[in-house]
């Protein structure tokens, strides 16, 4: 009896040394707690996405957004929000929604208008330092200076703006010009020049931008200081010239306006700061095609082809040339933000 006894010991001795070695390793075994999750940059992007969506105002001017951008916007950030109010996530979630979330932002962005009818703009020159299209279309111009006839002055000299940014507009005299090379694109059957001037004074038939002056089209102040378009056109099968005038609108010396005028099939408008000032509905038919003469801003014909008929004195600034009549509306816009805003490319 005494032998069983030390048999059952000597079996039962390594059965619990046993099970306490197991629930030793057991506890060994166990996975760390998972990690803090860092909610820092998820947070920051959601107040970012929520204050952009809620300044944005959705609508047809430039600087407003699409309609129904944001709500796609508002979407973005109630699924990032809920992300982040659900317990037990991970990193990689996190993560995930963080760059959800930037495109959602990037998108929004890109329904922001920039400009008005941006598929019909074929050259937009800022100024801002130089003489390039800042639309992407090509049509840079060369700064040149004057014929030695005209007084033989400095090309362009970059000059204040009207909002006083320094070097972000150009001063025209003495026949300097921006000579940008001929393009058919610069030479369409509709017409919308939008500018910034500020005329020191007229004594030389202000040429501001012409292509071949009355033998393609011109902007040019004249007597009285009156807005004046001229255009060569075909109608009928014949050439006709129209050359018209803003009467009773004139343009103040040393003050800064901004010039539209539009010209299409039997309707030319001139607009100064964004109101209709003159409308003509007489002058039917297209614009003659120019036998590649180049454009001549500040002058009214590039100084390589000086014939002496006249320049600009004064400033010129953020030119814009559309192959469309715009809208009195269009119009309205385009003034209304480019009076409170510097055009930057």
């Amino acid at each position: 009896m005494k032998k069983m006894k030390y048999l059952m010991w000597f079996l039962i001795v390594p059965l619990l040394a046993g099970m306490i070695l197991t629930d030793c390793k057991k506890d060994d075994d166990d996975p760390p707690p998972p990690a803090a999750v860092d909610f820092t940059v998820l947070d920051a992007r959601i107040v970012e996405a929520q204050d952009l969506h809620d300044a944005a105002v959705e609508g047809t001017a430039i600087g407003d957004y699409e309609v129904g951008s944001r709500l796609a916007l508002q979407t973005a950030i109630d699924a990032a929000t809920t992300i982040r109010n659900t317990a037990g996530v991970t990193q990689s979630q996190v993560d995930a929604t963080i760059v959800n979330l930037q495109a959602a932002i990037d998108e929004f962005e890109s329904k922001k208008i920039t400009d008005v009818s941006p598929e019909n703009l074929v050259a937009h020159w800022l100024f801002n330092g130089s003489a390039a299209d800042v639309t992407g279309n090509g049509n840079d111009g060369t700064l040149e200076a004057g014929h030695v006839d005209y007084g033989g002055g400095p090309a362009p000299q970059p000059t204040a703006d009207r909002f006083g940014n320094a070097d972000f507009c150009y001063h025209f005299d003495q026949g300097c010009n921006v000579e940008v090379p001929y393009s058919t694109a610069l030479n369409p059957q509709e017409i919308t020049i939008s500018l910034w001037i500020k005329m020191e004074e007229q004594p030389n038939n202000d040429y501001i931008i012409s292509m071949n002056r009355w033998n393609g089209y011109k902007l040019n102040i004249q007597e009285a200081d009156f807005l004046f378009f001229t255009v060569k056109a075909v109608f009928e099968g014949g050439d006709v010239y129209y050359d018209r005038d803003s009467n009773p609108f004139s343009v103040e010396p040393d003050v800064w306006l901004h010039v539209v005028v539009t010209f299409k099939d039997g309707a030319m408008n001139f607009y100064a700061n964004g109101e209709l000032v003159k409308d003509w509905n007489n002058t039917p038919g297209v614009p003659i095609a120019v036998d590649n003469i180049p454009l001549s801003i500040g002058s009214d014909l590039p100084t390589s082809l000086y014939e002496g008929s006249g320049y600009f004195k004064g400033d010129i600034d953020d030119i814009r040339f559309y192959n469309i009549a715009l809208t009195g509306t269009q119009v309205t816009t385009l003034y209304t933000f480019e009076k409170d805003n510097t055009v930057v490319e």
